[in-house]
């Protein structure tokens, strides 16, 4: 018996990789999941086999052992990023430096396969650290290693978000939602579809090097939250905030252990996050993405009532 390739999952115990997780180990492959706190992630195990998911102890800081975590792996998938910086937790040191030093260390006779998760709408010139850094970690990729395919999502939602989660709290403990940036737009996808898109990538040869991963809707930051309001059945009033009065408010809040808002976010508030249509998508993946109204009723209500 032939036996079975090794995936290794970088941010596998993070939103999308832990739904990506299960998947994986359905297919039969052998999965590394690196993480910093290893014991707080054996729930990972029972996902496959017996023996199946390795979960090692990996410091994101040091690279000098990082050849370890992949040297047998056929697929490397990073899905590491965050939303917010913290003292230790830069944008730049996480979605570049990172995947920059990761790809050029794949050895090409080993790995088939770079599959890096960025964000829709990454763009060099945007006043966003979080944008103009998954931007330069999308270019590093590119550049080091040939067999690179980016995937770049939308807002990501399904149970555990950190989106429509967040909102739910707020709705629960506040009569109005002041909301900045509700004009924006947004294409959400739906994590099912996003790690769905991951598995047909991971079967597939002939592939694109980049792809926009954005629902079947579009809607605005305050449609979203109407949404919401539906699913909950609920009522609040949105007041969209001007712009001194959300910059005040980033300012404050971003002073946060977990910010609902920083000025960096306000920056990406600025443009549109929907998908260019430069690029293939779910469409061109097989894949029949759903909408919010189908799945947030699914998940969010149930969080409510227990």
């Amino acid at each position: 018996m032939a036996e079975k390739k090794t995936i290794t999952v970088f941010g596998g115990t993070g939103f999308i990789g832990r739904n990506l997780i299960g998947k994986i180990a359905k297919k039969g492959f052998k999965i590394v999941v690196p993480t910093r706190n290893p014991y707080l992630h054996g729930y990972l195990k029972p996902m496959g086999d017996p023996g199946q998911i390795e979960v090692l102890k990996f410091n994101p800081f040091d690279f000098s052992n990082l050849d370890e975590f992949i040297k047998s792996s056929e697929i490397v998938i990073n899905c590491i990023g965050v939303l917010y910086e913290k003292k230790n937790q830069k944008f730049d040191h996480v979605h570049h430096l990172f995947p920059k030093f990761l790809s050029s260390i794949l050895d090409k006779e080993i790995t088939k396969k770079f599959i890096h998760i960025s964000a829709l709408g990454v763009n060099k010139n945007s006043n966003s650290l979080y944008i103009k850094s998954k931007f330069q970690g999308e270019e590093a990729v590119i550049n080091n290693f040939k067999n690179s395919i980016i995937l770049r999502p939308s807002i990501v939602f399904g149970t555990n978000d950190s989106f429509f989660n967040l909102f739910n709290k707020l709705i629960n403990i506040l009569p109005i939602i002041p909301l900045a940036g509700s004009k924006t737009k947004f294409q959400p996808c739906y994590v099912g579809d996003v790690t769905d898109a991951i598995i047909k990538i991971i079967e597939q040869v002939n592939l694109n090097s980049i792809y926009e991963l954005g629902g079947p809707k579009i809607y605005t930051f305050k449609e979203l939250i109407e949404t919401l309001l539906v699913s909950l059945k609920k009522k609040r009033l949105i007041v969209e905030l001007p712009d001194f009065a959300a910059r005040v408010q980033a300012k404050v809040m971003q002073l946060l252990p977990n910010p609902l808002l920083t000025e960096d976010q306000l920056e990406i508030l600025k443009s549109d996050n929907v998908c260019s249509n430069q690029y293939p998508g779910f469409k061109e993946l097989g894949i029949s993405a759903r909408t919010v109204e189908i799945i947030l009723p699914n998940y969010i209500f149930s969080q409510v009532i227990r």
